[in-house]
């Protein structure tokens, strides 16, 4: 099993756990922890790579080209998420003072094969991230992405509280609206309602990201065309960017990864200082 990793620039630290599904466990800057917690609860805390999918997977199932393929839904009964490699330990491929790349292969219960490579670069100012997904003997949909769960209070390494509780930055044109399985269910709702949110949102304007008032400002940028932003936990937020909506293996709504043909995406996490 692979130690944890240690990543340094400047002011910023982030700590990888390869074991925990290649987490992010911790980010630092100035000594402020960004990351909720990651306290051995799958979904929840530190920041981990999406992949093959990214959300919930209608009732564990993936239909395509006229077969169904099962997946584990004791994450989140009925459905599955967030891909096949969340419990999964990864492997150290190279390792440097401000740099990671990890790998993983999609085995069982995948059943199309294939590779995944993520490589992460930390600076002074900015966390960057690069997924790419290579297919195996045949094509096969994929759709990847983030999830980083961003602390609600921003702690000092004494663990007192510095700037306000946390708020999101979101322009959205519009949000995928869910039914009853909370699920996208083809429709589109205009103008974005206020949250609670665990939702999808399309046409998004600048860098979503959040911010401490008197603390931190944090911007992600990404070329992934959609963003799950969910609020809805006391401890922490999320803005996820993905490649494709939730279920969207079965909507059509990802990529399709040939054989020499990869998907790659990439995030750009960056944060300034706010001055009260």
């Amino acid at each position: 099993m692979s130690p944890q990793l240690q990543l340094r620039a400047g002011p910023a630290e982030a700590v990888v756990d390869p074991a925990a599904g290649g987490r992010i466990t911790s980010l630092r800057v100035e000594g402020l922890e960004l990351l909720l917690p990651f306290e051995g609860v799958p979904l929840v805390g530190g920041l981990y790579p999406m992949v093959p999918w990214a959300g919930r997977l209608r009732d564990g199932v993936l239909r395509w080209q006229g077969e169904a393929h099962r997946f584990p839904t004791h994450v989140t009964p009925p459905h599955a998420i967030h891909g096949t490699l969340l419990e999964s330990p990864w492997d150290v491929v190279t390792t440097a003072p401000a740099e990671a790349l990890l790998a993983s292969g999609l085995v069982a219960p995948w059943p199309f094969g294939g590779r995944v490579t993520h490589r992460l670069c930390i600076e002074p100012d900015a966390l960057r991230a690069r997924l790419r997904v290579e297919a195996g003997n045949a094509p096969m949909p994929v759709i990847a992405g983030w999830h980083p769960w961003f602390a609600r209070a921003l702690r000092d390494a004494a663990g007192r509280t510095v700037g306000s509780a946390i708020a999101v930055d979101l322009e959205a044109g519009a949000m995928l609206r869910r039914g009853p399985d909370g699920l996208p269910d083809g429709e589109q709702v205009r103008p974005v309602p206020p949250g609670p949110w665990d939702d999808c949102f399309v046409e998004i304007s600048g860098d979503p990201g959040v911010h401490w008032p008197g603390g931190l400002e944090v911007r992600i940028a990404s070329d992934a065309s959609r963003w799950v932003v969910y609020t809805g936990h006391p401890d922490g937020v999320c803005v996820e960017p993905q490649t494709g909506p939730p279920d969207g293996l079965n909507t059509g709504e990802c990529a399709i990864v040939r054989p020499g043909e990869p998907l790659v995406v990439s995030m750009t996490i960056t944060w300034r200082r706010l001055r009260s």
